[in-house]
């Protein structure tokens, strides 16, 4: 299994924090299995949400089918998290105290409506502070690759978009996001950026932006062992 841990930056022994590379496509559930199982984790201890693009976060507290969503918390050892990407930036956060863990799926649309930052509400909301909280920004289309029309631009900040022509923009989603969690009161140390782009790093990522609807998914998890 090809993948990226960034479970040495949370500081817990017991968390598992990874992202898978391009081997297999996570889409499908029996290689999803597969790579839950190299972590012996139970794969039926990691619950995805059906994604939609839209800004929801919702605590999972029980194994069921969470629609609509493209963000989950999870505030028990017994069950873990995990969402696809091809392209969206994978959000980690990660409860220093608490040991809650959240996966958050932000595309542009995503990002428009501030899915981040209702992600870390929440986590607030469930007694979490900004400045105990780690966050890791994953693999995902960088600025050099994103362009997008005027139409989408207008909904994020003139230092994140690099003008190509009158009608198109680069846009740095990475970087909006990171302004969300500062704004939020998290510190430069809590937060790790993983600058790799998924469109120009055709040999290790799957991306949607360069292979289109046949396109397959990365798998991002994330679980604390339950001792």
């Amino acid at each position: 299994m090809n993948f990226i841990d960034y479970s040495g930056f949370f500081n817990n022994r017991n968390l598992t924090a990874v992202i898978s590379k391009k081997d297999k496509n996570y889409a499908l559930e029996r290689s999803r299995n597969d790579f839950i199982e190299s972590f012996k984790i139970d794969p039926k201890k990691i619950i995805f949400p059906q994604q939609t693009h839209s800004n929801n976060v919702k605590i999972i507290d029980k194994e069921k089918t969470y629609s609509n969503t493209d963000g989950l918390i999870s505030i028990t050892e017994n069950l873990g998290i995990g969402i696809l990407v091809a392209d969206c930036v994978p959000v980690f956060l990660f409860g220093k105290k608490s040991k809650h863990c959240c996966l958050v799926h932000s595309g542009w649309k995503g990002s428009a409506n501030l899915i981040t930052t209702c992600a870390v509400k929440k986590l607030i909301s469930l007694g979490n502070k900004p400045d105990e909280i780690k966050a890791v920004l994953g693999p995902s289309i960088g600025r050099c690759c994103f362009e997008i029309d005027s139409d989408v631009a207008q909904f994020f900040s003139q230092k994140n978009l690099h003008l190509k022509n009158e009608s198109k923009f680069k846009l740095n989603l990475k970087n909006e996001i990171l302004s969300e969690l500062v704004s939020l009161g998290f510190t430069n140390k809590n937060i790790f950026i993983d600058d790799l782009c998924t469109f120009c790093e055709k040999e290790d990522f799957f991306s949607y932006r360069r292979e289109g609807v046949e396109s397959g998914r990365m798998v991002a998890i994330m679980k604390v062992k339950t001792l």
